[in-house]
């Protein structure tokens, strides 16, 4: 078994398991009726959006595309906080 077979392998392993979480994730946030659950979900529905970008990454030959993962990953904190100071209506 060569390094690329082995490298294929664990990709498919891990994009299985992230198409799972990600239906895991969604089915709770349709069935929950909190307004609070379904924000925390949404921002771990983007994670596994961007952990899955990451698998298909692995076998395109380009640099700019981490530089885009970390761009998306500041954006999620962003939206996670704004969403934090609805919740409190502006109050710390």
């Amino acid at each position: 078994m060569t390094p690329t077979h082995l490298l294929w392998i664990f990709a498919g392993v891990a994009a299985a398991i992230i198409g799972v979480s990600m239906l895991v994730v969604l089915w709770r946030a349709v069935t929950t009726r909190n307004d609070a659950r379904r924000a925390v979900l949404a921002d771990i529905i983007f994670v596994t959006v961007i952990a899955g970008f990451l698998v298909y990454t692995l076998f395109q030959r380009s640099a700019i595309v981490y530089d885009v993962v970390l761009i998306a990953g500041l954006g999620g904190a962003i939206s996670t906080i704004s969403f934090a100071r609805i919740l409190t209506r502006g109050r710390r």
